[in-house]
């Protein structure tokens, strides 16, 4: 009798989200460490007009990521880091 190999598609799916939803918090956490010392600089009033722009792309980015469905993996359209 010869033996075949089955394929867990439960398992490689619940992989591929664990993945991703590791891949989605890496995203979160680097986004938050971009923003907290631009948003410092803003509640004391020292950022500079650069800084505020850079700011308010790297909310824009946080919104965009968390709003990221991550049960549509692998097929994910990541928002890009703000340059």
């Amino acid at each position: 009798m010869e033996k075949k190999w089955v394929k867990d598609e439960e398992t490689e799916k619940a992989a591929l989200l664990s993945e991703t939803e590791a891949k989605k918090t890496s995203l979160m956490q680097s986004a938050n460490n971009q923003i907290a010392p631009l948003q410092d600089a803003v509640d004391l009033d020292m950022a500079t007009d650069v800084e505020k722009q850079t700011l308010a792309d790297w909310k824009k980015y946080r919104v965009l990521l968390n709003r990221v469905d991550i049960s549509t993996a692998p097929n994910i359209d990541w928002p890009p880091e703000p340059a």
